[in-house]
């Protein structure tokens, strides 16, 4: 099939969860997008180690079609990764943009790979806006950086007949599109008019915008709410930020890299925040993964390890294995400051007692023997 749009509803989401083939023959390319316009330099390396493994031969039609379109049809934008699933011998093409980026990789198999999607995905709402008119009514859906005008109605909407029928058609669009929340754009007249109609549920937690009239381009309310967005991210962030700080004096959580890759490659953590681009070097082995800051040789099975370009790239893979949730940090300065990476832990860890000093320990000897104790305030 051709591509489709490259907004993700809920129900393609919901498609792509679902799809299974009987055989390993299903193509996934994850493709980070630099600023330097770096990322066709990345996919002819990807493409290059595809067409050596030998479960690429029967997957060549998909692999020229992902390269054509990573080639001649992909607009970056400002999006900062590409998501291409292929299957020719079931009919799939599909192709979407993500806000985050993560780690480049081709992989095959016979479902698709959604972890960097699913990753992120409750990190955004789904908004339906409302523009309301006199006379018009539109209905936009955003999501991910992605806009979408659903349906435009015509006719009267001063009076309540026209109004209950905007109503009406916001309901069945919750229904339908399993948006979160609904911003209303309309004047204060209208908008005192349609409140009390609408279905309690959208009532609860319905935003306002009156500076967004019926008139207004997609792009200009899709500017609107990434701004919001971006705000309330910022906020968000902050929270997380002084909770990892504080858990991390407590001993329910850790910062630092070397600290970080111990706790995820032993399974002990569940949501790891990172600053947004920060990258370094470190070391895996190859034998059996184990990634490292600096150890030449691997503390697991002792294999001299090999250099890694990008350590926290990796990590945040096998973060989202172990499924993990990975929180990039954007905004909050506080977190260069102490730390560039850190992680929540599952279970807190207890920190050890300090080791007893040798007149603590002479003192408890004696008082076993029965003697009086030579602990005297000094």
């Amino acid at each position: 099939m051709p591509p489709s749009s490259q907004f993700l509803s809920a129900a393609r989401i919901e498609a792509l969860q679902a799809f299974h083939s009987l055989e390993p023959d299903a193509l996934t390319l994850h493709l980070a997008v630099d600023s330097g316009g770096l990322y066709p330099s990345t996919m002819h390396q990807l493409s290059i180690a595809a067409r050596q493994d030998p479960r690429m031969k029967r997957l060549i039609r998909d692999l020229d079609r992902i390269e054509a379109f990573i080639s001649s049809e992909f607009v970056p934008g400002s999006h900062r990764m590409a998501a291409v699933y292929s299957c020719a011998k079931r009919g799939l093409f599909e192709t979407f943009t993500l806000p985050q980026p993560f780690k480049s990789a081709l992989t095959v198999g016979e479902k698709l790979d959604l972890r960097p999607l699913l990753a992120i995905k409750n990190q955004y709402h789904r908004f339906v806006v409302l523009l309301l008119g006199p006379g018009k009514a539109r209905f936009i859906e955003l999501h991910m950086g992605h806009a979408i005008e659903l349906a435009s109605m015509q006719g009267d909407f001063s009076g309540m007949d026209g109004l209950g029928a905007v109503a009406s058609r916001a309901a069945t669009l919750a229904r339908e599109r399993r948006y979160d929340r609904l911003i209303l754009g309309a004047s204060a007249e209208l908008e005192s008019l349609l409140v009390p109609i609408l279905d309690p549920a959208l009532q609860k937690d319905l935003i306002l915008e009156p500076v967004l009239g019926p008139d207004r381009p997609v792009e200009a309310v899709l500017e609107r709410v990434l701004h919001n967005e971006r705000q309330a991210r910022s906020v968000r962030e902050s929270v997380l930020v002084h909770r990892l700080l504080d858990d991390a004096r407590a001993g329910g959580a850790v910062t630092g890299l070397e600290a970080v890759a111990a706790a995820i490659q032993q399974g002990f953590v569940q949501r790891v925040l990172m600053r947004d681009g920060y990258t370094k070097m470190g070391r895996s082995c190859p034998k059996c993964g184990h990634l490292s800051v600096s150890n030449r040789s691997c503390p697991w099975c002792f294999c001299a390890t090999e250099p890694v370009l990008d350590l926290v790239g990796e990590l945040g893979d096998k973060a989202l294995d172990a499924g993990c949730e990975l929180y990039r940090i954007m905004h909050d300065a506080r977190f260069d400051g102490v730390c560039r990476i850190g992680a929540e832990l599952k279970v807190p860890v207890s920190k050890p007692a300090a080791p007893p000093t040798a007149r603590a320990l002479l003192g408890q000897f004696k008082t076993k023997r029965g003697g009086p104790s030579p602990l005297r305030p000094r």
